[in-house]
């Protein structure tokens, strides 16, 4: 699938003007290693430096997956089009060597000093342009915001439920202000297990890691965002609760897994994804008071967090937590090995 950001209707047919142009082969053969600028929070490319000048990123155009599997970037800059890749060493690896290459520039003429030969040059030259531009294979392009396509980049994949997670957190971002940078005064709480969960801990910095996320999977879509507060009092929330029937019908479990399984064939993958991105295109269109119901409430004592003490279970060994583990007279147990010398 292959996102493309949202920025007003002349960018988007100018897109596929680009796009036009990529698929001709209208473009000029790079592939040279350079040095990029690299936004983490918005997994952006922020600018680049090819033999001597400085490029500044004015806009990223499109994000997908390379044939082999490295993820490429077409930015807008201010010396043109170019496309970016980030080749990884080992592709899902967490530390891995990687290196940023500039494949080619879209629409230009060859330079005197460029150092490969264009894609028109090796036609009339009889030789096979390089599968760095080879034609784009056939995509249904979508138009998203740039957030959701970070948020489906670190999910592995856009979905509608991932959107529903995505327009929750903006409410809670829009309402109660909270953000990445002042996640630490907030808790969330969702009452699913789905990949909505992916998208609210992205947006809104609260995660389990951090202690101040917590899902109990009661199979609604629905989510509670409270500023965390001292003492025993209950915590004022927003309550956010999905009620438009947009979702209903627009997860396919049993084609999702055929395709997993390599037995689906090509027009039902086809049908499947144009049937997720109609999903998609109406969560992101819906009106929130048409997809939601917002209420405040009031919340329990939620817990707090953990002291991070470990020590090693002297039953298995094992490091555990100690304010988790079952203290005994000479140390503590683990919860399992509490449990087995009960």
């Amino acid at each position: 699938m292959v996102f493309r950001f949202s920025a007003g209707r002349e960018i988007a047919l100018d897109l596929r003007e680009i796009l036009r142009r990529v698929r001709e082969e209208n473009v000029t053969l790079i592939q040279e290693e350079v040095t990029v600028e690299f936004d983490n929070r918005q997994q952006t490319p922020l600018g680049f430096r090819w033999r001597g000048r400085h490029y500044e990123v004015l806009e990223p155009l499109l994000v997908r997956r390379t044939r082999e599997g490295h993820l490429g970037y077409l930015v807008r800059t201010t010396g043109g089009i170019f496309n970016l890749v980030l080749v990884r060493e080992r592709e899902g690896a967490c530390l891995c060597r990687s290196k940023w290459v500039l494949k080619y520039r879209v629409g230009e003429a060859p330079r005197p000093e460029a150092r490969g030969p264009s894609a028109a040059a090796a036609a009339r030259e009889g030789a096979r342009p390089p599968a760095a531009v080879a034609p784009l294979p056939a995509v249904t392009a979508m138009v998203v915001p740039v957030e959701l396509a970070n948020v489906a980049h670190y999910h592995g994949h856009l979905c509608p439920e991932l959107v529903v997670g995505y327009r929750a957190a903006l409410i809670a971002r829009e309402e109660l202000g909270l953000t990445r940078q002042n996640a630490h005064r907030f808790f969330v709480l969702a009452e699913n297990m789905s990949s909505a969960v992916d998208a609210v801990q992205y947006l809104t910095g609260c995660t389990v890691g951090n202690q101040n996320f917590c899902a109990y999977d009661q199979g609604k879509h629905v989510y509670y965002f409270a500023e965390a507060r001292e003492g025993e009092e209950p915590w004022p929330a927003l309550r956010v609760a999905l009620v438009g029937e947009l979702l209903c019908g627009a997860c396919h479990e049993e084609t999702a897994r055929r395709m997993a399984a390599g037995e689906a064939a090509p027009e039902e993958v086809r049908a499947y994804r144009e049937s997720v991105n109609r999903a998609v295109q109406a969560l992101l269109e819906a009106p929130d008071e048409q997809l939601f119901r917002k209420t405040r409430v009031h919340l329990r004592r939620l817990p707090r967090p953990l002291p991070r003490d470990y020590g090693r279970c002297r039953g298995c060994g094992e490091v555990v937590a100690q304010a988790k583990a079952v203290p005994g007279d000479e140390g503590f147990w683990c919860q399992s090995c509490a449990a087995r010398e009960v």
